[in-house]
């Protein structure tokens, strides 16, 4: 079965946000505090909580 235009969007925008999460990681690695970085990969996380405009 294809998948629709609407489905890969939702696909293609979860891989960006994994993508951006693994990134920031690895920029905040080089911190000493784990806790800034779990800090730092939430609110990357929470961004996809917020509602998508259409």
């Amino acid at each position: 079965m294809a998948m629709s235009n609407e489905e890969k969007i939702e696909v293609a925008e979860q891989r960006i946000l994994e993508l951006k999460t693994l990134i920031n990681h690895w920029k905040t690695s080089k911190i000493a505090s784990r806790r800034a970085t779990v800090d730092f990969v939430d609110a990357i996380l929470s961004e996809k909580q917020e509602p998508q405009a259409a």
